[in-house]
């Protein structure tokens, strides 16, 4: 059982209209953290729902809801060290002397 986020943090899977304007960039950089915090979102619900099944009975198997869970909160660990470092690029760029 492999873990890809390549799919969740690819910028080949953003759509833009014109190439080289900086509109695009910007609406590309929003649009790939749109999918990546959704894709988080997504296996959160999964873990949930894995486990709800689990404690119900309803689940084939009890490792599913483990690796479930695994794969949410190393989603959710990512996510967090990605926020970490564009905050701290943004207290590096407003500490820039002009």
């Amino acid at each position: 059982m492999e873990i890809q986020f390549a799919p969740l943090l690819s910028p080949a899977s953003t759509t833009t209209t014109q190439p080289g304007s900086a509109r695009d960039g910007i609406n590309s950089f929003k649009e790939l953290l749109d999918q990546a915090l959704q894709g988080v979102d997504a296996l959160q619900k999964n873990a949930e729902q894995t486990a709800a099944d689990v404690a119900t009975g309803n689940a084939s198997s009890f490792h599913e809801a483990v690796i479930a869970g695994e794969k949410a909160s190393l989603a959710l660990l990512l996510t967090t060290q990605v926020q970490n470092k564009i905050v701290d690029a943004y207290n590096d760029i407003m500490r820039m002397q002009l």
